[in-house]
């Protein structure tokens, strides 16, 4: 059964490997983190969002899949954070470009 032991977690192991690594996975994390800084206003907030995500989604998958082998965070720790600090800036600095030209 899918959802045994591991919960949802499982699911993982229909999804092809790659397509979660390279596509799924940072879609997922930078959007949610972008989004965060949107809402709260705060750019800093995206790459928060963003490494705690991914870092939730490594250790879990580790713990389903890996147990036995020590645990240790991955590269994407770095470069998802730091695509997410990157696309809510330049949103945000397009924002306050448009936004600086209108009057009370």
């Amino acid at each position: 059964m899918m959802f045994d032991k591991g919960g949802s977690m499982k699911i993982l192991t229909f999804i092809d490997p790659y397509l979660l690594q390279l596509y799924i996975v940072p879609f997922v994390v930078i959007s949610v983190g972008v989004l965060a800084a949107i809402v709260t206003k705060k750019v800093r907030i995206a790459p928060v969002v963003t490494l705690v995500l991914n870092a939730l989604y490594e250790f879990t998958k580790h713990q389903l899949f890996y147990s036995e082998s020590p645990f240790q965070f991955t590269s994407w720790n770095l470069i998802f954070p730091t695509f997410s600090l990157f696309i809510t800036s330049f949103i945000f600095l397009v924002k306050k470009a448009n936004g600086g030209h209108h009057r009370k």
